[in-house]
């Protein structure tokens, strides 16, 4: 199937295909798969080919309800397979932990924004490192998403393009910090650039034994935007081999946790 589309603005759209058994409608290979509004819902019912290879898939849920029953399936029952591009947006962040994807997915993309601390309420409640996402080339979290951070888990061969990440105010950063140092896996990145709070999640990453970057960039114009990166011990954090190296401001403090190849 090209795409699969549906929209539902009343529950009685979708209602009695929610009283179907989960993983019991067979859809076969998906490209592109669209569920608007309540029809949401019906994600846990949908059952896809083992093998399939989605172009994309993009869920945006501006209520609550628009995922409750989704909400009350397991963790990690709900097979996508392949997806080149997977992006969650309001209250569809939450069902992050219900997905599973293909051990070998290779995504071109993975976008989560939340700018409101309940859209990824039930996404930090699992243990860290839980949520397989395979290879990501970019990887997009804003606001209040950031705090999944640790929740991810990125192949051991990853490679990204680019990883940026901007945290205005502390509480989007929260979660991350409690992570133990050297725990997010990230692989090889060819430019990683931190801002503002967000450079207080650097002594959490961890990269590749063999990574080469271009560019790598930190600017802090408040001592508080480094607080957490001070307190890791000099030489821990590595960064492999690196062209650019650019520390502004208050950043320029970090220099001693860093290790060069």
């Amino acid at each position: 199937m090209e795409k699969f589309h549906l929209s539902a603005e009343k529950t009685e759209h979708v209602s009695e295909v929610i009283r179907a058994e989960n993983n019991s409608i067979k859809l076969g290979k998906v490209k592109k798969l669209e569920l608007w509004k309540r029809s949401i819902n019906i994600l846990p019912k949908l059952a896809l080919h083992e093998e399939n290879k989605m172009e994309e898939f993009v869920l945006k849920a501006e209520k609550e309800e628009y995922v409750s029953e989704v909400m009350l399936a397991k963790n990690n029952t709900i097979w996508l397979g392949k997806v080149k591009k997977l992006e969650l947006g309001l209250f569809a962040i939450n069902i992050l932990p219900k997905l599973m994807l293909h051990e070998e997915n290779e995504m071109e993309e993975f976008v989560l924004s939340a700018d409101r601390e309940g859209y990824v309420s039930e996404t930090i409640l699992p243990e860290n490192n839980s949520i397989k996402l395979g290879k990501v080339k970019k990887l997009e979290l804003s606001l209040f998403a950031i705090n999944t951070l640790s929740k991810l888990v990125l192949h051991k061969e990853n490679k990204m393009e680019g990883f940026i990440l901007k945290a205005e105010k502390k509480e989007y950063v929260s979660e991350v910090i409690r992570a133990k140092n050297n725990t997010i896996w990230l692989g090889k990145i060819k430019k990683l650039e931190l801002s503002l709070f967000a450079i207080n999640t650097l002594s959490k990453l961890v990269l590749h034994k063999e990574n080469e970057m271009e560019k790598f960039l930190l600017s802090a114009d408040r001592e508080g935007y480094v607080s957490e990166t001070m307190l890791a011990k000099n030489n821990t954090i590595w960064l492999g081999k690196v062209k650019k190296l650019e520390l502004n401001l208050f950043a320029i403090n970090t220099l001693s946790k860093l290790v060069l190849h």
